[in-house]
């Protein structure tokens, strides 16, 4: 199965689709278990502050109970009287000191006279001392803490008066206290870890009271709720893991059965198809469980019945078609196209197997002024019955091509200079039996024939029988001749004297020499104002120093039907002139072609290639000699086509012709050249010139863009602006001039002075 460059299997991407969800759960899982940590860290940061929050505040209780407690003992009378007379000293600490309630069971106590010395029983100084650690001031409570082999022990010194005044003082008391024990004997914790409560106090260190916070280590509670709902998320994100993995897995199988396989199943049966190889059976085909793809399935059998069925049919009308494009659709014999691939391919079979073969090339005598007097309908009537004569006279095998116009063609092979002249004469006698009454014709019609042989045993030369033929026609067409040339030496002869004159060497050489055609440009203006609108590009042929204007050339151009080839030339030509944009930018140009060339698919191409120029230029085209346009229908197709790239349409020289009225309706015409001779009507005030005011008049009321050609005099002009035409062109105004010339002078304008 051909697959396009990056196409994957529809299994691969389904596969590929599984995947990715897989993965994408994947991290959404990944992604909540993250989040979850995240929650569950900072739900233990958070109890870690409560419980360093909680002991803080039952330090700070206890801290101010023992601070009542040791303000209380010094303000006792009974530990006043201790300290004056320590008779029941012992008694005192150890059992009045807790029955009245003043320390908890975790806490000693014991007096010290003023020197700092501990008190015993009886009273007196000298026994061995237990000298506090440092002397508090009378006005001060001292506190600091001990490690005593692991037990962290509290120490609170606190003054006692004689008095409530505080003015004398009688000694000193010291609170011993297990810190730890009465810290959690007095306070229930609910977010510290009791346990884990520890200070960083190396044995025999003593610490300041106020330094025991920053250097306890302590642990949170674990939050029973916490670790439930961690549990039961982590469930849940374990369930939903493995359901969207089941359903991956089931979906993957469904889309596989529903899809994967139908959709390959369709694909081999197209696959088949384009290898011819399918063989559609309906009634055994697998049904499929989508009926969206069973349609399509249905549809695609059926679609390759109907297309058997109508393969034949196909092939019958295709070999039609090719018929009909190889014919001639007036005359129905074969057409250039036809004519072209017959000819190369008869080169190399004579080439291959030498035999002799005969050129005929059939020219129609006069057609021109049979077209122009009778009119293109009857013209096109005469063609059909000399083609039908053609025909008839040419032997069973042989072939009529039209090339064109009235010109025609015929290869005769296996044949010799005797048969091939008897089969042109047998065609003008044919020719000459035909009544042409019938269409009103009175005048003789016939063709002018030329042949051209070539031997089997010179057929290294075969390639010259076109041209051969062509240089025969034309003697048969000389003054004296019977209509029927063979190429010879006689013949050879004569067509030297065709081509003797400067004009024709001149036209020759020119269409083989690029350069030769030289562009003359003259102004075309506006009115009123006179302003530059475009240049008509007039071609001369630059010869031996000589200038040969189109006066002398065109009937060589015409007579030896050199109209395509010396069109293109000067298309070629123009072409250079715009690419070198020496012209100034937004002036228009406009082209004059012969009427024939309109009618040329090379013609219309390089056209087409032309209108890149359409954006610093604007294009007209003006055509010449509408008379002898003999294909209306495809000019006008192709003028159509050239006005969608931006082109005018000009018809020019308006008035000289014998029928112009009629491609002013035929023809798609923007713009309307009146010629010299109809312009010259103006000037004078008779019967002529208004006529051709009223038809001027009629044209403008009709949409048409008027021009006037050849205006010499100022009363001309003043004339044509009267009546509205648009454009004005003549003597009066400028003469051509050469590219290089006029360039000067616009630039010699613009410099100022």
């Amino acid at each position: 199965m051909m697959k396009s460059p990056g196409s994957i299997p529809i299994k691969q991407a389904a596969l590929s689709f599984i995947v990715g969800v897989l993965v994408l759960v994947s991290l959404i899982g990944g992604f909540a278990l993250h989040e979850m940590r995240n929650v569950s860290h900072n739900l233990m940061q958070s109890n870690q502050k409560a419980a360093r929050a909680e002991l803080a505040d039952a330090i700070e209780r206890l801290s101010g109970q023992i601070k009542n407690q040791a303000a209380t003992l010094g303000r006792w009378d009974e530990t006043r009287q201790q300290l004056v007379i320590p008779e029941y000293y012992n008694y005192w600490r150890d059992q009045r000191v807790y029955e009245s309630g003043m320390l908890s069971r975790f806490a000693r106590v014991a007096l010290y006279d003023q020197s700092g010395n501990k008190l015993r029983a009886g009273g007196t100084s000298n026994a061995l001392p237990a000298r506090l650690p440092f002397h508090v001031a009378p006005h001060l409570h001292t506190s600091w803490l001990s490690n005593e082999a692991g037990i962290i022990t509290l120490y609170y010194a606190f003054p006692v008066y004689s008095d409530e005044r505080r003015l004398a003082l009688l000694g000193h008391g010291l609170i011993r206290l297990n810190y730890m024990a009465e810290l959690l004997n007095q306070n229930s914790f609910r977010y510290t870890d009791t346990a884990s409560i520890k200070l960083n106090l190396k044995p025999g260190a003593l610490l300041s009271a106020p330094e025991l916070l920053p250097n306890l280590s302590l642990g949170a509670r674990s939050d029973p709720e916490q670790l439930r709902f961690q549990a039961i998320l982590s469930r849940a994100l374990l369930a939903l893991l493995i359901l969207l993995a089941a359903t991956a897995l089931l979906g993957f199988m469904a889309h596989h059965r529903l899809l994967v396989r139908p959709l390959r199943q369709l694909s081999q049966d197209i696959d088949a198809m384009k290898q011819g190889r399918f063989e559609p059976n309906p009634e055994h085909a697998e049904p499929m469980r989508i009926s969206e793809l069973e349609n399509i399935h249905r549809s695609l059998l059926d679609y390759q019945l109907q297309l058997r069925e109508l393969h034949g049919s196909l092939e019958h009308q295709n070999r039609e078609f090719r018929s009909q494009a190889r014919h001639d659709v007036l005359t129905g014999c074969y057409n250039r196209r036809a004519y072209e691939e017959d000819w190369s391919r008869f080169r190399e079979e004579i080439k291959a197997v030498p035999q002799g073969v005969a050129f005929l090339l059939f020219d129609c005598d006069r057609f021109k002024s049979i077209n122009d007097t009778y009119g293109h309908a009857k013209g096109d009537r005469v063609l059909t019955l000399i083609a039908d004569a053609l025909v008839t006279a040419l032997r069973a095998n042989d072939r009529l091509y039209r090339l064109g116009g009235d010109e025609f063609a015929a290869i005769l092979l296996r044949t010799t200079p005797a048969q091939a002249r008897q089969i042109a004469q047998r065609c003008q006698s044919l020719l000459d039996a035909k009544r042409f009454s019938e269409l009103d014709i009175n005048e003789p019609i016939s063709v002018s024939i030329g042949i051209a042989f070539c031997a089997a045993d010179q057929v290294e030369h075969i390639d010259e029988l076109p041209k051969q033929a062509d240089i025969a026609m034309y003697t048969a067409k000389l003054p004296g001749r019977n209509r029927v040339a063979l190429y010879g030496d006689d013949v050879e002869r004569a067509s030297q004297t065709l081509v003797a004159s400067r004009e024709t060497s001149a036209v020759f050489q020119a269409l083989a020499t690029p350069g030769m055609i030289e562009m003359h440009y003259q102004s075309i203006r506006s009115l009123p104002g006179l302003e530059v609108k475009y240049y008509e590009a007039l071609a001369r042929i630059r010869y031996h120093d000589t200038l040969i204007l189109p006066a002398a050339f065109l009937p060589v151009v015409s007579s030896r039907r050199l109209e395509t080839g010396f069109d293109l030339a000067v298309l070629q030509q123009v072409d250079l002139d715009l690419s070198s944009k020496q012209l100034p930018a937004g002036v228009g140009i406009c082209i004059n072609l012969t009427a024939q060339s309109v009618s040329q698919p090379e013609i219309v191409s390089y056209l087409l290639e032309l209108s890149r120029h359409n954006t610093r230029h604007p294009l007209m085209i003006e055509i010449a000699e509408t008379s002898l346009i003999t294909q209306v229908t495809e000019a006008s197709t192709y003028l159509d086509l050239l006005r969608t790239s931006q082109y005018r349409i000009a018809m020019d020289d308006f008035g000289t012709g014998h029928s112009p009225l009629r491609y002013l309706v035929d023809l798609p015409v923007d713009v309307i050249k009146f010629d010299l001779s109809l312009i010259s009507r103006l000037e004078a005030n008779d019967r002529a010139a208004q006529v051709v005011t009223d038809f001027a008049r009629m044209m403008i009321s009709a949409g048409y863009s008027l021009t006037a050609e050849g205006v010499e005099t100022e009363t001309a002009l003043r004339k044509v602006e009267s009546l509205g035409f648009a454009h004005v062109q003549g003597f009066l105004l400028d003469h051509p001039r050469p590219l290089a010339e006029l360039v000067a002078s616009l630039n010699a304008v613009s410099e100022p002075s």
